[in-house]
């Protein structure tokens, strides 16, 4: 698990600092909150990679990073059922949302305490 996490973490990664990148080409309305919000896809990435492979396992950042992870759940569900909804489909959008529910899932279990995965 610790290896498809990282992949999928260097995925977002990618993804963020791509987004990021043409929302500050292309400089659509909003395009500020959507960079910032790229901006957090790359960090959390970053952040769970460094926890993940630090094994600090009572550290602040592993609280920080399971609550990253919850956010990056529910951005990546959103964005994954508004892009399926939506008149003009962005496969892109897809893909990134489908991998960030992904990143979270298996960031909540690789971090879970080990009392309650053994439950």
């Amino acid at each position: 698990m610790k290896r498809l996490l990282t992949w999928i973490c260097l995925f977002a990664i990618a993804a963020g600092i791509w987004l990021g990148g043409m929302e500050n080409i292309l400089r659509h309305d909003g395009y500020a909150a959507r960079s910032a919000l790229a901006a957090f896809l790359a960090i959390q990435a970053v952040a769970t990679l460094l926890f993940l492979w630090s094994n600090r396992a009572g550290s602040v950042l592993r609280i920080l990073v399971m609550a990253g992870a919850a956010a990056i759940i529910l951005l990546g569900a959103s964005a994954t059922l508004r892009i399926l909804r939506a008149q003009h489909f962005e496969g892109f959008v897809l893909i990134i949302g489908l991998a960030l529910v992904l990143q979270g899932a298996l960031t909540l279990a690789a971090l879970l305490p080990q009392r309650l995965t053994e439950a």
